[in-house]
């Protein structure tokens, strides 16, 4: 297929469009349609090519893979080593497990089925993850398995009806799964719901190649009206649309129409040589740009960049490129397939220690996981396992602590209070969510959607155990987000016997910054300012809710002093993210409470 300078052009668009997002989705809330221009460009330019080279009786399978490989593994292979290697002094221990998988499903072309779970509930966020965008990449390379098979193995002048089919089943398989089950998250991620874009870049590829061409005056209207399109989606789509799927159509078929215009002058911009260079320089900016920003964000534990650091964003990431551009890119182009092969096998030689030995050198830093994550109590978290705390051979047994990870969070409170006051208890705790029928998933935001699948497999065996207990005792982050958790537990309390008592938490309170990335340590070292908060909507519905029934009552936990300083207390770390407190916040919170509480609790269990 003849080169073409405007394609160039449009991928450097994509890029930019992609780059302004990422700096901050305020200022281009569309700008993650770029990455849909580079799969349109994708389907259109191998679809040439292959059905060229089928043309001709010249085309071969491993000569393809290798050449794809070839364009894309050598710049690939090295900036994962080096932002794995930079990944070991920015992440903190508790984070090398999901930045391990994180390099390994990279490197596996599958990073894609990895971010499609959504984020780790108690570890790093995605938007922090350096090999985040590396999803894109991953659809890309599965593409290519796909593509030839399709295209050399169905004769031509079926083609264009079975790819239009493809189109049409899978982007109604995406919205089905969008709008009724709320998959929006995963489908975002996902190789069936992307196909459709490479598809209509394939489609135009056979169909409209070249052919849609009026006079200069009407091939100028019709690309500037298609640039109009891709822009304004640039700015009319955002994250919390329903998106890819039918909306994912009108951006792609712009981009399509684009790179069939005949003679017009934004083709002719496009191959200007600024953007063309721009083009060229497409796959290492895109590589290179958001780990700069991930890292950033990471260390920060914040979403927005300084003025200051945009500005070195910029410079790394065009520095980075041009220098991945010109010695790796370029290099391994002209070069044969034995160097390709060598620089392959010594490039995994060398990634294969950097991520399993680094994280062991990194130990010598660690901070002890009593501070940095949940460790008391996982027994019986997440799973149908019956745990007792407290004094476990005491007769006053039948208390059962519900909940969320607050309420795995409270346990340690609880075990301590209960070893020295004689009483002992069981728990049933989830991420995410209560596991109490009643939820709505209708309610559910699609990050969530997977804690609430998950909790729900555990809502009969909370329903059981409930019914073997006398006190029942349940904290979570919100009762009131969703609403639906809120009349679930008031239907649970009109099911309950006469002899049962429901004790509702109002939990701890938040954090606005991640202490332990602020901190680094867990004695006192930042002189960061934390703002605490308290969910007052939360407390106030606990307390209209006690007052409503006789056999329901309210505890504050966070009234204790504990607080007064979060997220330390008596310079130690108290939580281990920005919303839970830690094994050694928890002891020292029943130690401030003790007290207090069992002039509340112990008339439930003498009782």
């Amino acid at each position: 297929m003849m080169f073409r300078n405007d394609i160039q052009g449009i991928r450097g668009l994509a890029f930019l469009l992609v780059f302004i997002f990422h700096l901050n989705y305020n200022w281009l809330p569309g700008g993650f349609i770029g990455v849909d221009i580079f799969f349109v460009i994708s389907g259109f330019l191998m679809t040439s090519i292959i059905i060229d080279q089928k043309d001709h009786f010249t085309f071969n399978f491993y000569d393809f893979y290798l050449k794809r490989l070839k364009r894309i593994f050598p710049a690939y292979l090295f900036f994962i080593t080096a932002v794995t290697s930079v990944g070991f002094f920015i992440y903190l221990d508790r984070d090398f497990r999901t930045f391990q998988k994180s390099v390994g499903a990279s490197v596996l072309f599958i990073s894609n089925l990895l971010f499609s779970r959504g984020d780790s509930y108690f570890g790093a966020r995605l938007e922090d993850n350096p090999f985040l965008h590396t999803w894109s990449l991953s659809i890309e390379m599965q593409f290519y398995l796909l593509l030839p098979l399709i295209l050399v193995f169905t004769k031509r002048k079926y083609l264009p009806a079975l790819i239009l089919l493809l189109i049409a089943v899978l982007t109604v398989y995406t919205d089905i799964s969008m709008y009724i089950k709320n998959e929006t998250s995963a489908k975002y991620f996902s190789l069936p719901a992307r196909i459709p874009e490479f598809m209509i870049g394939a489609f135009y590829s056979l169909v409209l190649k070249n052919k849609i061409n009026f006079d200069r005056i009407g091939n100028n209207i019709f690309a500037f009206l298609n640039l109009a399109v891709l822009i304004l989606s640039a700015f009319l789509i955002d994250k919390n649309t329903f998106f890819p799927g039918s909306l994912a159509i009108i951006p792609t078929a712009a981009t399509a129409n684009l790179l069939v215009a005949n003679n017009n002058f934004i083709s002719d911009f496009f191959s200007k040589k600024i953007s063309v260079y721009l083009g060229e320089l497409s796959y290492s900016l895109y590589l290179w740009h958001w780990p700069i920003i991930a890292f950033i964000r990471y260390y920060n534990d914040g979403y927005f960049l300084s003025i200051r650091e945009i500005i070195f964003t910029c410079v790394m990431t065009f520095l980075l490129a041009w220098l991945s551009y010109c010695f790796i890119e370029n290099y391994f182009r002209k070069k044969n397939n034995s160097v390709f092969y060598l620089y392959v096998v010594l490039g995994s030689v060398l990634l294969a220690p950097l991520t399993f030995l680094l994280p062991k050198v990194a130990e010598i830093n660690k901070i002890p996981d009593v501070y940095t994550s949940p460790s008391f109590g996982l027994n019986s978290h997440n799973q149908k396992k019956i745990e007792t705390f407290g004094d476990k051979n005491s007769k006053k047994n039948k208390i059962l602590l519900i909940g969320d990870s607050h309420a795995l969070s409270i346990k340690p409170f609880l075990n301590y209070i209960g070893q020295r006051n004689h009483f002992s208890f069981t728990s049933v705790t989830t991420d995410g969510l209560p596991a109490l029928k009643g939820i709505k998933r209708s309610e559910i935001s699609s990050f969530g959607m997977k804690f609430y699948d998950s909790s729900q497999q555990f809502a009969e065996f909370t329903d059981q155990n409930v019914h073997k207990n006398k006190i029942i005792l349940i904290n979570c982050s919100s009762f009131i987000s969703p609403i639906s958790i809120y009349h679930t537990v008031e239907k649970m309390v009109l099911s309950l016997q006469p002899d049962q008592k429901l004790i509702l938490f109002s939990t701890f309170p938040s954090v606005d910054l991640d202490p332990v990335k602020m901190n680094r340590d867990y004695i006192k070292k930042t002189s960061r300012k934390f703002k605490v908060k308290i969910n007052e909507g939360n407390r106030a519905a606990l307390k209209k809710l006690a007052a409503s029934y006789k056999n329901v009552h309210f505890y504050d936990l966070s009234k204790s002093k504990v607080f007064k300083d979060a997220p330390f207390y008596k310079d130690t770390l108290i939580y281990y993210n920005r919303s839970h407190i830690n094994v050694y916040g928890s002891i020292s919170l029943a130690k401030d409470l003790e007290g207090d509480f069992m002039s509340f609790f112990k008339p439930f269990i003498i009782h």
